[in-house]
């Protein structure tokens, strides 16, 4: 068992010291840092306007329906939307870079 494990080791170590691994995990930590903080900055937006923009939320933009509502749904499409853009990066590069890798390391 022991030569197993070492095997593995040195597989594994091969995948983490690979310069395009390394590329690749930088790339997709940028991607989702990016992602994350316009996430954030949508749902904390709206909190904070929520919490000190009471006045600006309550304006009605017709008989029934105040700014709220559509600010409200906004967030949620753009939680969607940035979802998506995350979603189809993966499915058209980081997927690739993957098996890239794993062609070249013998994975």
């Amino acid at each position: 068992m022991a030569v197993t494990s070492e095997k593995a080791k040195m597989a594994h170590e091969k995948y983490l010291d690979s310069p395009d691994f390394q590329k690749m995990v930088s790339t997709r930590n940028s991607i989702v840092a990016i992602l994350t903080v316009l996430t954030l900055i949508t749902y904390f937006g709206f909190i904070f306007l929520m919490a000190y923009g009471k006045e600006t939320l309550s304006a009605k933009i017709s008989e029934n329906i105040t700014i709220g509502l559509p600010i409200g749904v906004a967030v949620i499409v753009i939680s969607w939307i940035l979802t998506f853009t995350y979603a189809n990066w993966a499915n058209k590069k980081y997927d690739h870079m993957v098996e890239d890798i794993k062609r070249k390391i013998g994975g």
